[in-house]
């Protein structure tokens, strides 16, 4: 979408189009990525070795995970570090925020596999 906003920007610098049609196409645009940010989820699995089907799915409304991360993540890195693991929760805050699908981790320990991701 960074893209497309440069676009139009760059027609508005070469005087291709005027300000106001390039403030129609940029609210167009908005419009469009709104409802495709729409509906995503984060998705959370726990695979167990040897097992297909996850013993732990977990699908937030991307909206409530974006709502509730400034509540829980003091919680959630304070337990995950009593654990051992060094977990970039700054990354996937950032994923989060971005509402992009993409995959945000993927660890395995063994034969146990952990996923997270927006989708």
């Amino acid at each position: 979408m960074n893209e497309e906003k440069m676009r139009i920007l760059k027609l508005l610098e070469e005087k291709k189009i005027s300000s106001a049609e390039a403030m129609e196409l940029l609210e167009a645009l908005g419009k469009g990525g709104a409802s495709e940010k729409r509906g995503r989820l984060l998705r959370i699995r726990v695979y167990e070795e040897g097992s297909s089907e996850p013993k732990v799915n977990i699908n937030v409304p991307l909206g409530w995970a974006k709502f509730m991360a400034p509540f829980i993540e003091g919680k959630i890195k304070a337990k995950l570090a009593d654990k051992g693991y060094n977990v970039d929760l700054g990354k996937i805050q950032e994923a989060i925020e971005s509402q992009e699908p993409m995959k945000i981790v993927g660890v395995q320990d063994g034969g146990d596999k952990v996923e997270i991701f927006i989708e």
